[in-house]
């Protein structure tokens, strides 16, 4: 990345408002790619902040996913807020290791949110290296909702969008 977020430009970023277009349901639709299926919904954000909803699941586990916040800066594309599904790896939150913080690792099987930090961009690691556990949710449409919802999207009349039980996903 060109230049440094401050953990305030990735706060007011996360939280801008970002109305979904009117189809924003229609381009939930999957589609496969290799291993996994995935979604993407471009969105300009009210203050001219350009954005992407990308998700990705695992085919054969619906559990290992990834449903992602990105910043569009230009040419380069940010990770801001990840979260993640209980995919079959441990993650390692690196800086916290390194500096001989305790509870720096997230055990396999555990749904987690990564956030973006200045800290994770400052010394070098990826800016959404950083990771939190998470009962928020508890499978792939859960996680597209808490996603939705903790990041701004609106729908069209300006009410927080969800999914709920219905089609679709």
């Amino acid at each position: 990345m060109a230049r440094l977020l401050t953990d305030e430009e990735i706060a007011m970023l996360v939280q801008e408002r970002k109305p979904l277009p009117s189809n924003w349901r229609l381009l939930l639709a999957l589609r496969a790619k290799g291993a996994h299926e995935e979604f993407e919904i471009p969105v300009i954000g009210e203050a001219g902040h350009a954005f992407r909803l990308v998700a990705r699941r695992n085919s054969r586990n619906p559990l290992d996913f990834s449903v992602i916040l990105m910043f569009v800066d230009g040419d380069e594309a940010v990770r801001l807020r990840r979260n993640n599904g209980a995919h079959a790896s441990d993650h390692a939150n690196k800086w916290e290791r390194d500096n001989g913080i305790a509870a720096w690792l997230i055990e396999r099987g555990s749904f987690h949110r990564h956030l973006a930090t200045e800290r994770y961009q400052a010394e070098g690691y990826t800016i959404d290296g950083y990771a939190e556990p998470t009962e928020d949710y508890r499978d792939f449409r859960g996680a597209v909702d808490d996603t939705m919802r903790e990041c701004g999207f609106t729908e069209p009349d300006g009410s927080i969008p969800q999914l709920g039980d219905g089609g679709g996903l």
